[in-house]
């Protein structure tokens, strides 16, 4: 017996459960063999399905298809936005191959490429009190009811990382960068705002943190046995490029770090 059923809900059991697994092993094989087939045809060619954090999607997503359009061409890309865990439980299972992410998977079956770093930006109205202090650090910005994404977000994470859970009063979670920008417009809190997003952040004054440690590292994560080296080399030289348009640091050999 593989479920459980009654009128209005079905359920796995424990037998359900393992078989399941397995299932998902073997379709994620099936992918690796297709994949594999395709690379001795053309790694360039082909469709790449491709995850990213929904926390850079926005800031990040349009320059890189039209990038990748322009130096692929027969390169088909998916894309995927979402929040960290939902992308590599979906590159574990096979339903994606690669993922642009901020924080180490600390997975030794996936692929860890380092591509650049993006500093935190402290955001605030031109009315808000701490625009009169001359430096900001993170006490400042704790007291300073601070503006947060939603419990999932790695970027939530590492805002509270910054700053300290322990201090932090936030007043308001939201889902989205964007939102999180126009509230701070209103003068009510300030938020953390990584640099790409920084030109959509025009109304508000943006400082840096009196720290060295306030940024957070993006990486390409894929599969291990992903036969499609030179498809992912691509999406790699090109995220680097991009960033390197906006000023950010670019780890111009990509590290699995």
């Amino acid at each position: 017996v593989l479920f459980e059923r009654d009128n209005r809900n079905v359920a796995l059991t424990p037998a359900g459960e393992a078989i399941v697994e397995k299932a998902r092993a073997a379709l994620a094989l099936t992918e690796a063999m297709k994949d594999l087939a395709n690379t001795f045809r053309d790694p360039l060619a082909g469709e790449l399905r491709l995850g990213i954090i929904s926390s850079i999607g926005p800031f990040l997503a349009a320059d890189l298809l039209a990038q990748l359009a322009h130096d692929a061409p027969r390169l088909d890309i998916r894309l995927l936005e979402g929040l960290t865990d939902e992308l590599l439980a979906a590159l574990r299972a096979g339903q994606l191959d690669a993922a642009l992410i901020a924080t180490s998977p600390d997975d030794g079956k996936l692929d860890d490429r380092a591509l650049f770093d993006e500093p935190f930006l402290i955001a605030h109205a031109p009315t808000h009190q701490l625009a009169s202090k001359p430096t900001l650090n993170m006490s400042d910005i704790a007291n300073g009811s601070l503006l947060l994404l939603r419990e999932g977000h790695c970027l939530r994470d590492q805002a509270l990382a910054l700053c300290g859970s322990t201090l932090v009063d936030a007043r308001v979670e939201s889902t989205s960068v964007m939102t999180l920008i126009k509230l701070a417009e209103t003068g009510k809190g300030v938020t953390l705002v990584p640099a790409l997003a920084a030109p959509q952040a025009q109304n508000l004054v943006l400082r840096p943190l009196d720290s060295g440690f306030a940024y957070r590292r993006i990486r390409l994560v894929s599969r291990r046995q992903f036969p499609r080296a030179a498809a992912l080399e691509v999406v790699s030289s090109v995220v680097m490029a991009i960033a390197r348009t906006h000023g950010l640091k670019a780890l111009d050999a990509p590290s699995k770090q």
